[in-house]
């Protein structure tokens, strides 16, 4: 296989698992990928053989398959789960805000939510599903990842979502970058009605043992409910989560870090 095919396959993962449980059609793929049928049929096949891709033969619609879990699963237990840790962070900040709590993983130029946990105040604000994908720079949790790159990392990351921002988010280029500089002085970012109007979401960053930004961990409600004399105090909530889980991520890599030393 080629790198160029190689690369190919990856993106097309990467696709379909943007598009939830509906899937995609043939022609979508060929569209969104700027693929040949032959090529993306070419493709497909091969990801179905190892059973990366499924195909609905009554929809006729393509998803990931099901040896992606089972690739998953095959992960060393010696690696801390980032997601079981944060659950148990989310549903203790949804316990104590009242509101909506949302924890996105870095994937290349995009975000993942792996989990989102509903508190008890009648309004929510749901805006993204877990297994969502979106680029980075959408949602507080994207921006506070955004933040915490370095300032060249940061760059090349906004030029490559460039293109996929529009329809996703009602910040523009201008205001996505004031956001991140705000968020690099204050050690979190706003979203403030960059993904629904009315919804406000603030956010911070989880960095592994090498310091690198793997996720964010944030808080969102409607705008009424995160006013500005209340951000302190979830920002706090949320900094003492991100110890929390940065300390469990650290003490999973203590192993690996003290048999590299030896070596």
């Amino acid at each position: 296989m080629g790198l160029q095919t190689l690369d190919r396959a990856v993106v097309l993962l990467r696709t379909l698992g943007s598009s939830g449980e509906e899937g995609m059609r043939l022609i979508d793929l060929e569209r969104s990928m700027k693929l040949t049928k032959p090529t993306a049929h070419r493709l497909l096949s091969a990801l179905i053989a190892h059973g990366l891709v499924a195909r609905d033969e009554d929809t006729r619609r393509y998803r990931l398959g099901t040896e992606l879990a089972i690739l998953g699963w095959s992960v060393t237990h010696r690696q801390q789960d980032l997601r079981a840790l944060a659950v148990q962070s989310a549903t203790l900040l949804a316990e104590e805000s009242g509101d909506t709590v949302v924890v996105v993983v870095r994937s290349g130029f995009d975000t993942v939510c792996i989990d989102r946990r509903s508190g008890a105040y009648p309004v929510q604000a749901l805006t993204v599903d877990v297994g969502t994908r979106r680029p980075l720079g959408v949602g507080a949790g994207g921006l506070a990842i955004l933040a915490s790159l370095a300032p060249e990392q940061c760059d090349i990351a906004l030029r490559a979502v460039a293109g996929r921002l529009s329809g996703q988010t009602a910040a523009s280029s201008s205001q996505i970058q004031a956001a991140i500089r705000e968020g690099r002085k204050a050690g979190f970012t706003v979203s403030n009605g960059y993904v629904l109007e009315g919804v406000r979401g603030i956010a911070v960053a989880i960095r592994d043992f090498r310091g690198e930004p793997i996720a964010g961990i944030g808080i969102a409600a409607i705008a009424p409910r995160i006013r500005n004399a209340r951000v302190p105090q979830l920002v706090q909530m949320l900094k003492r989560e991100r110890r929390r889980l940065e300390a469990h991520l650290l003490s999973a890599a203590a192993p690996r870090l003290r048999n590299h030393k030896l070596r």
